[in-house]
Protein backbone atom coordinates (compact mmCIF):
# COMPACT_ATOMS: atom_id res chain seq x y z
CA UNK A 1 0.00 0.00 0.00
CA UNK A 2 2.76 2.45 1.09
CA UNK A 3 4.42 1.85 -2.59
CA UNK A 4 1.11 2.56 -4.05
CA UNK A 5 0.66 5.91 -2.48
CA UNK A 6 4.24 7.13 -3.38
CA UNK A 7 3.50 6.14 -7.55
CA UNK A 8 0.58 8.23 -7.02
CA UNK A 9 2.59 10.94 -5.16
CA UNK A 10 4.92 10.77 -7.83
CA UNK A 11 2.72 10.81 -10.94
CA UNK A 12 0.82 13.99 -9.31
CA UNK A 13 3.95 15.55 -8.80
CA UNK A 14 5.59 14.68 -12.24
CA UNK A 15 2.45 16.21 -14.17
CA UNK A 16 2.34 19.49 -12.09
CA UNK A 17 6.31 19.94 -12.85
CA UNK A 18 5.02 18.85 -16.34
CA UNK A 19 2.68 21.57 -16.70
CA UNK A 20 4.45 23.81 -14.87
CA UNK A 21 7.36 23.27 -17.69
CA UNK A 22 4.72 23.82 -20.62
CA UNK A 23 2.87 27.30 -19.20
CA UNK A 24 6.55 28.99 -18.89
CA UNK A 25 7.47 27.65 -22.15
CA UNK A 26 4.28 29.30 -23.49
CA UNK A 27 4.86 32.37 -22.22
CA UNK A 28 8.18 32.41 -23.09
CA UNK A 29 7.32 32.27 -27.33
CA UNK A 30 4.21 34.77 -26.04
CA UNK A 31 6.49 37.03 -24.96
CA UNK A 32 9.19 36.81 -28.06
CA UNK A 33 6.30 36.97 -30.22
CA UNK A 34 5.51 40.70 -28.65
CA UNK A 35 8.84 41.30 -28.90
CA UNK A 36 8.94 40.68 -32.59
CA UNK A 37 5.89 42.57 -32.81
CA UNK A 38 6.86 45.69 -31.92
CA UNK A 39 10.11 45.76 -30.82
CA UNK A 40 12.04 44.22 -33.90
CA UNK A 41 9.68 43.95 -37.18
CA UNK A 42 10.54 42.39 -39.98
CA UNK A 43 8.17 43.55 -42.47
CA UNK A 44 7.48 47.32 -43.15
CA UNK A 45 4.45 48.59 -42.27
CA UNK A 46 2.58 51.90 -43.70
CA UNK A 47 3.25 54.17 -40.31
CA UNK A 48 7.31 53.40 -40.75
CA UNK A 49 7.80 56.68 -41.82
CA UNK A 50 6.99 58.14 -38.66
CA UNK A 51 10.08 56.33 -37.01
CA UNK A 52 12.23 58.63 -39.27
CA UNK A 53 10.55 61.85 -38.43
Amino acid sequence: MPLILCVIFFIVLFSFEGFWHLAEKTEQEQQLRRYQAIEHRHRRTSDDYLNWL
